[in-house]
């Protein structure tokens, strides 16, 4: 882990501008991961590869992104301190309070966090997706 955007993580409310929209972004992507049994790091690397797609000129935006996904993941997968559904019942409450958020959601880039996918968790992610795509279309 890079230090650097740990501590830009740790503090993006002062550092990080529109912090909130990248927060949001990272409990969306790391919905998606949690609906799988195991992350791995090849996950992380494909959220680099969209963030960088998503934020081209800002490396900042792009690790601030990543380490906040992870955050998210773990405090689902590792410390039990969320699940999976109070995470989209966050960021259901989120989309309805900030309605411009669900253009956020991209759906080619979480359909990218599905492929390396085994059955099982294919079945989650896809629940997951749809969920989405349900609240996309009831608050755009």
């Amino acid at each position: 882990m890079n230090i650097k955007f740990h501590l830009l993580s740790v503090f993006r409310e002062l550092f990080v501008p529109h912090h909130r929209s990248l927060e949001f972004r990272a409990k969306v992507f790391a919905a998606m991961l949690c609906a799988k049994k195991e992350v791995k790091n090849s996950d992380f690397d494909d959220v680099r590869y969209i963030a960088g797609e998503i934020y081209s000129n800002d490396h900042k935006r792009v690790g601030v992104l990543v380490q906040t996904v992870k955050e998210y993941v773990n405090k689902v997968k590792e410390f039990n301190l969320l699940t999976l559904d109070s995470l989209l019942l966050d960021i259901d409450y989120e989309l309805k309070n900030i309605k411009r958020y669900a253009k956020k959601i991209d759906f080619s880039h979480l359909r990218r966090l599905m492929i390396e996918s085994d059955e099982d968790d294919a079945l989650i992610q896809q629940r997951v997706y749809e969920y989405f795509l349900e609240e996309v279309k009831r608050f755009s």
